[in-house]
C-alpha cells in the first residue's frame, strides 16, 4: 500500500515560550520524509527510512506573538519516545518571526511503531496527544 498513514488523535495544549505559540496538530507515519526547515522555505532535500524504521512527522502549529524578538534562535526540536528514549531531527529554525502564523512538519527516523510522548523545543515540552503508533 504504501502512502502516510495519520494517526487518529486530538490537537495537543497550547505551550508559549519566548513570545511563540506553539501546539502539536497531530504526527503522521511514512516510508519518506521532506526535511524543509521550518518555517518552510527552500530546502528541498528529501530523506528514505531504512527497513524496520519509519518517519514519524510531527505537524507543529505556530503563532508569533508581540513578545517575540526577531534575533531569538531556537535549537533543533526532539521528540521523547514512552520509554525515554531521544530522537533528533535535521530539520532547524530559520527566519521564524518573519510570517506571523505558519506550520511545520518535522520528521524524526524512529523504529517502526514507535510511541512518541513528547516533543521538546529548546525548554519547551509539548505532549503529543496519545494516539496509534
Amino acid at each position: 500500500m504504501g502512502g502516510v498513514s495519520l494517526a487518529a488523535q486530538s490537537p495537543g495544549k497550547t505551550v508559549t515560550y519566548k513570545g511563540l505559540e506553539m501546539s502539536v496538530a497531530g504526527v503522521e507515519r511514512a516510508p519518506t520524509a521532506s526535511l524543509k526547515d521550518c518555517p518552510p522555505g527552500g530546502n528541498t532535500v528529501n530523506a528514505t527510512s531504512r527497513p524496520g524504521e519509519e518517519f514519524a512527522v510531527v505537524k507543529v502549529n505556530f503563532k508569533v506573538l508581540p513578545a517575540f524578538q526577531p534575533n531569538t534562535m531556537l535549537k533543533r526540536p526532539v521528540v521523547t519516545d514512552e520509554s525515554g528514549k531521544t530522537y533528533n531531527t535535521a530539520v532547524s529554525f530559520v527566519d521564524v518571526g518573519s510570517t506571523p502564523e505558519f506550520a511545520c512538519a518535522i520528521p524524526f527516523r524512529v523504529p517502526t511503531g514507535t510511541m512518541l510522548k513528547s516533543l521538546q523545543i529548546d525548554a519547551a515540552t509539548l505532549e503529543i496527544p496519545a494516539g496509534k503508533p
